[in-house]
């Protein structure tokens, strides 16, 4: 007697590819607009959209509901204002030019890369945590509390070497591009040059330093513990 047909195997989705297609799902596109004024609500984007701003020019954007991250790319002469959540607490700028941006809602971090003429406001310096950038030049930030400048800081040059975006050009996989972060610390801006650490870990080297100094410590700790440990057994057997 011949074998009934099998039904069709399952087919397992393809884990990586079901996530960039969750991902792109949610992403909420504003692709070539210029010379307008859009409000962005509940209406237009949902909690669990990204945000993406790609190739407008001359725009001005008012985001007056929560969404997930906001992304900007290729944009000019963009203005930017966010009065409300960002789940994520991050907004990315890359390959933009003259972009302003006007935050009443805390944002962890911006991530700036190759841009030109960027602007950031905070309204309150609860809403400020960390900005990085790379190659990207007059890059300024201000950050006002009870409606006055408090804190100020301004990058008139391109923080890359000619040398190393020679070496970016030639080999993208090499990516020696210097890049800074600017935190407030201590009631002060302090602008920082970030180190990839072990297993690329992006961390300052401020940081590293107190890191290694903080393991050397445990280290020797660690070892007198355990010297004394066979110190106080090879007593106790004698």
């Amino acid at each position: 007697m011949s074998r009934p047909p099998q039904p069709p195997a399952k087919q397992v989705p393809n884990s990586t590819q079901a996530l960039v297609g969750q991902l792109l799902s949610h992403r909420k596109f504003f692709e070539k607009e210029n010379s307008q004024v859009k409000h962005l609500d509940n209406t237009s984007i949902s909690s669990n959209s990204t945000v993406f701003l790609r190739l407008c020019d001359d725009m001005e954007y008012i985001i007056d509901s929560a969404c997930t991250k906001i992304m900007i790319e290729e944009c000019k002469n963009l203005k930017l204002t966010v009065n409300d959540k960002i789940l994520t607490s991050i907004i990315e700028v890359w390959k933009s030019d003259n972009v302003n941006i006007s935050l009443n809602s805390q944002v962890q971090t911006i991530q700036i890369d190759h841009c030109k003429n960027i602007n950031l406001n905070y309204s309150n310096p609860n809403h400020f945590y960390s900005a990085v950038w790379t190659t990207t030049s007059q890059f300024s930030l201000k950050i006002f509390e009870d409606g006055q400048e408090k804190y100020t800081f301004n990058n008139e040059k391109d923080n890359s070497s000619e040398e190393e975006n020679e070496e970016k050009e030639n080999d993208s996989l090499k990516d020696e591009l210097k890049q800074n972060i600017i935190r407030l610390i201590d009631n002060q801006l302090v602008t920082e040059e970030l180190v990839r650490a072990e297993n690329w870990f992006p961390i300052t080297r401020r940081e590293w330093g107190e890191w290694k100094t903080k393991a050397n410590a445990n280290a020797e700790k660690l070892r007198q513990s355990k010297e004394a440990e066979i110190k106080n057994n090879d007593e106790a057997t004698n």
